[in-house]
C-alpha cells in the first residue's frame, strides 16, 4: 500500500514540492550547480555532502529533483518534528538514530533496521543523500566527528556503490556572501545570495581506514575550497 501511495500522490506531492522549493530558491538566490551530469547514468549510489544550513536537504533535493530520485537521510528528531514529518515523508526519507533514553539493546535495533533500509534503497538504484558530519555545521570548517559511522558502516557494506562529495558554498553563515543585483528593478541593490554546489565522484576512499583516520579523511575533502561557477 505504502508503495502504490508513493507511486502515485506522493509523485504529484513531490513534484509540487519541487515547484514550490524551486520558486523560493529561484527569488531569493542565485544558484549554480557543478557536475550535476554525474548523476544521469549513475544509479544506486551514495551522495556525502557538507552540512552548512538547515536549507541543504531541500536544496540539493530541488537541484536533483529532474535528475534522479535522491533519498535523504535525516536523523530521528528531525524526521519526527511535527513541522517536518509530511514533507519528509513525501520524499520518503530515512530516519535513522534514536534517542538517548532507549535502551542499548533497542537503539541498536533500531540501527539495525536503519541500515537494512538503506541497503535496500540501494540496491533498488535508488540514491541515497547522507550528511556524514550529522549537523549544519557551527564553525568555519566542516567537522565530522571520529564516532559518526553512518558513511562508513554504508560503505563496509556496499564497497562496491558510486560515491559522490557533493559540497556547497555560499550558504552558511560562516561562509563569504555575494549577491547580485536581481531586485534592483524595485530599488532594493541586495538581491539574491550566489550559492555554488559542487558535485564530483570520489573513487579513492579508503575503506582499510580505521572509522577515525575515514572521517578525518572524508572532513578534509569537504574543507578543500571548490572553484566558483559564478
Amino acid at each position: 500500500m505504502l508503495r502504490l501511495i508513493d507511486e502515485t500522490l506522493g509523485k504529484w506531492l513531490r513534484h509540487l514540492f519541487f515547484i514550490i522549493v524551486r520558486a523560493y530558491f529561484a527569488l531569493f538566490y542565485n544558484v549554480g550547480c557543478s557536475g550535476k551530469h554525474l548523476l544521469q547514468d549513475t544509479q544506486g549510489a551514495l551522495l556525502l555532502a557538507t552540512h552548512v544550513s538547515r536549507l541543504d536537504g531541500p536544496l540539493i533535493a530541488a537541484i536533483l529533483y529532474t535528475t534522479q530520485r535522491i533519498r535523504p537521510v535525516v536523523h530521528y528528531h528531525e524526521y519526527h518534528n511535527w513541522l517536518q514529518w509530511f514533507p519528509m515523508f513525501v520524499a520518503r526519507a530515512i530516519p535513522v538514530s534514536s534517542p538517548k533514553k532507549w535502551t542499548p539493546e533497542r537503539r541498536q535495533a533500531r540501527k539495525e533496521q536503519s541500515m537494512g533500509r538503506i541497503m535496500a534503497v540501494l540496491d533498488k538504484g535508488e540514491s541515497i543523500l547522507l550528511f556524514p558530519g550529522g549537523h549544519a555545521k557551527r564553525q568555519a570548517r566542516e567537522v565530522i566527528a571520529p564516532h559518526l559511522s553512518g558513511a562508513y558502516d554504508i560503505l563496509q557494506a556496499k564497497p562496491d556503490r558510486p560515491v559522490l562529495l557533493v559540497r556547497i558554498e555560499g550558504l552558511s553563515k560562516f561562509q563569504p556572501v555575494r549577491h547580485d543585483y536581481f531586485w534592483s528593478f524595485i530599488g532594493i541593490q541586495k538581491g539574491r545570495r550566489h550559492v555554488s554546489v559542487d558535485i564530483r565522484m570520489v573513487e579513492d576512499l579508503d575503506l582499510s581506514l580505521d572509522l577515525a583516520a575515514f572521517n578525518a579523511d572524508l572532513e578534509a575533502r569537504f574543507n578543500t575550497p571548490i572553484p566558483s561557477v559564478f
